[in-house]
């Protein structure tokens, strides 16, 4: 029996869901019907129907689901000595090696993805943050794209009192 044939190397759309940020019953329900180029499961799994009853737990190819994850620009790191610095929007966008708009326009397009300022405010002009707190904003951005917003991770500043 070859390593496709027990499943190993495969994935449910369950676990590929969670990776990527898609509830299960959308990647389970609605994404075989939406697109028709969907990957066929490659090992079917006792219960699975063709109108997708317990076809979450059918073993798919990762590589061949590969094209359907969502776009998301590749993650930022730096060094772990500059995570207490900190920087301005300006600092942080030639920290990290980018046009100075790119993170700029944040404040005015999605002023509540900002974190708080280093003494707690939010924005005000020459506003100094921590690099970690910005880089947890600029690497939990979503894509391009319609609906992108809707995959987007709450952040720690975000959730409500009660959360």
């Amino acid at each position: 029996m070859s390593a496709q044939e027990d499943g190993r190397g495969l994935v449910t759309l369950r676990e590929w869901a969670e990776r990527n940020g898609y509830s299960h019953a959308y990647a389970v329900h609605v994404m075989p019907r939406y697109y028709p180029d969907f990957p066929e499961p490659e090992v079917r799994r006792k219960g699975a129907t063709e109108k997708g009853g317990g076809g979450g737990s059918n073993l798919y190819d990762p590589a061949k689901l590969e094209r359907f994850r969502p776009r998301r620009p590749d993650p930022v790191e730096v060094a772990p000595e500059d995570l207490d610095r900190e920087v301005t929007l300006g600092g942080f966008a030639a920290l990290i090696g980018v046009d100075g708009k790119s993170v700029t326009q944040i404040k005015d397009d999605r002023p509540d993805s900002l974190p708080d300022t280093v003494d707690g405010r939010r924005w005000y002009p020459r506003a100094r943050y921590y690099v970690r707190d910005l880089l947890l904003m600029w690497n939990s951005r979503p894509g391009q794209g319609r609906g992108s917003d809707k995959r987007r991770v709450p952040l720690p500043w975000q959730r409500g009192e009660d959360a």
